[in-house]
């Protein structure tokens, strides 16, 4: 059985008084296997000048091509900040530690594996990993020792089948090597390499068990140049809002996952993109684990007709992360949105569809129940459309809500809700403390965010296929329209507040007919383009007809 221990937190591990900053052991890994025997010196460098100062050998290997021809024509370094895998000298030293790094044609042969043991393998790796940084103590030798020798290691996760190339790319997180009991968060910066503007149509992750998420955020142009390359480690709530205000997070999993977005959407990304990879995890296992994980982006080159998906994380307090305030005890807590009035704010978007793809719930420790609903234009709840208590795979009521492990419940057809009414979103917690309990990072800490994928429409697409329906109580004429269009509603339509809007092909309103109060009326189109058009009808602050209106002059 899994025992949690007492939580430690990793900078008490990382920031302990060791000897010597991490570049200074991987500088004296090489220069007492390196060079010793004549190899990797300024006369005999075999591609790697191994020899000199530390600053020398620092300035020689960080950011440097390789004089190896084939490595400096796959874009290698040297040593690349951030990114072994990509790094010359941790390809030649790795020598089987990484399963899925090897050496190509014309790069020559592996270092011999007898001059580095693996723990000596493993600090360049986290050297590397971390930045390649000069100063700075940022890996244990001892706990990577502890790793691959005293017990063996863990089962480490597996690689799932990369992309086929033009397909896709595969990009790998870690290792870190975690103690028992440690809790922590780091991201780091991946660079997507997609020359133009493409469509991810589906994203799949394979993550430790002790995952509690696996976060994917994608730069804002230009605003990665702020995050350093290499693993860097989300100490607090700034941290977390500087990737919350540079970027958009475009899925978030709290375990393993592989989703294929509706046929026809995708989430469109621009030339260039660069993401944040970032996982928090807790350790429950009693022996050390490398926290790794693997994402695969597939994709296909942009088209014009494929539909966006958007994405929206719903937090209790929006940026008022101060809001969340919970006692001992039992609390629940309350979001209404979209629609206005009692439960909530009144969004730009209010007057369209959110077809939702998926929903996610995410809290720490003390949460306890979960739902969204659809919400009433009077503010109340409507239909149940995502129980916190369903496996995660959201197959079947379980009766309880797992926080760790929180059901994802991805739509078989897009839902539509409209906005003008909104959802309710509703968390429950239970403080078993004597402490007041607020928002932060930790699992002791909470949080109270739903996490949806939706694209919009003017009209409730159930199916991106679906062609919108027209209303047969609802007449125009002429039709085609050309300037003034006669409209006729159903002699039994009881009219409170009642409202016809007409949306262009963009989904901008460009009519609004509001407090209608007779059953036959007329609307001027004089002013629109011929195309197109969608008509809504609301009444008493419902949905009551819809459909296609063609201007033709």
């Amino acid at each position: 059985m899994k025992k949690l221990y007492t939580l430690v937190l990793l900078s008490a591990v990382f920031l302990s008084a060791f000897s010597q900053t991490t570049y200074q052991t991987v500088y004296g890994i090489l220069q007492n296997n390196c060079t010793t025997s004549g190899c990797h010196t300024g006369s005999n460098p075999q591609g790697i000048d191994l020899s000199g100062t530390p600053q020398q050998v620092f300035t020689n290997l960080v950011g440097v091509t390789p004089t190896n021809s084939a490595a400096a024509s796959s874009g290698k370094k040297l040593v690349d900040p951030g990114n072994p895998r990509n790094s010359f000298l941790f390809c030649k030293a790795s020598n089987g530690l990484d399963a899925n790094l090897s050496l190509q044609t014309g790069e020559g042969a592996d270092m011999d594996s007898s001059r580095l043991t693996q723990t000596q393998r493993e600090m360049i790796r986290q050297w590397i990993e971390f930045g390649a940084k000069d100063t700075g103590t940022f890996a244990d030798s001892t706990t990577i020792h502890t790793f691959y020798v005293t017990q063996g290691g863990q089962p480490r996760v597996q690689a799932p089948p990369a992309p086929a190339p033009g397909q896709g790319y595969q990009l790998y997180f870690g290792p870190i090597f975690m103690l028992p009991g440690v809790e922590f968060e780091y991201n780091n910066k991946s660079f997507v390499l997609n020359p133009g503007t493409i469509d991810v149509y589906r994203m799949q992750t394979v993550e430790n068990p002790e995952t509690h998420h696996f976060a994917i955020y994608r730069f804002f142009p230009g605003a990665d140049t702020m995050l350093a390359n290499g693993l860097n480690k989300v100490n607090g709530l700034s941290d977390e809002a500087f990737l919350y205000y540079n970027a958009s997070v475009v899925a978030q999993w709290p375990k393993s996952k592989d989703v294929t977005y509706p046929t026809g959407t995708a989430l469109v990304w621009g030339p260039g993109s660069i993401l944040a990879l970032d996982y928090h995890l807790i350790n429950y296992e009693t022996s050390v684990i490398a926290a790794e994980a693997y994402l695969n982006v597939y994709y296909d080159p942009h088209q014009a007709s494929t539909i966006a998906i958007q994405t929206y994380p719903v937090r209790y307090g929006g940026d008022n992360v101060d809001a969340l305030v919970i006692p001992p005890g039992d609390t629940t807590f309350t979001i209404g949105q979209g629609g206005g009035g009692q439960n909530g704010p009144n969004y730009a978007d209010s007057t369209f569809y959110w077809n939702i793809i998926s929903l996610q719930a995410h809290t720490h420790k003390t949460g306890s129940n979960y739902n969204v609903w659809t919400r009433k234009s009077n503010g109340q709840k409507d239909s149940l459309i995502y129980n916190g208590n369903y496996d995660p795979s959201y197959t079947f009521d379980q009766g309880v809500f797992t926080w760790n492990d929180a059901p994802y419940r991805q739509f078989s057809e897009p839902f539509p809700v409209y906005m003008a009414n909104g959802m309710i979103h509703e968390a429950s917690y239970h403080n078993a403390t004597a402490d007041t309990i607020h928002f932060g990072l930790l699992s002791t800490d909470e949080m109270f965010v739903t996490f949806i994928l939706y694209y919009e429409s003017a009209l409730p697409y159930n199916s991106i296929n679906d062609v919108p329906f027209s209303d047969n109580n609802i007449k125009m004429y002429p039709n085609p329209a050309n300037d003034i269009e006669y409209i006729r509603l159903d002699d039994n339509l009881q009219m409170n507040g009642t409202e016809m809007q007409f949306f262009n092909d963009l989904g901008q309103m460009v009519i609004d007919e509001k407090n209608i109060s007779s059953h036959v009326f007329s609307t001027n189109m004089r002013g629109l383009a011929e195309g197109a058009y969608v008509y809504r009808l609301i009444n008493n602050g419902e949905k009551v007809g819809t459909g296609k209106i063609v201007v033709q002059r």
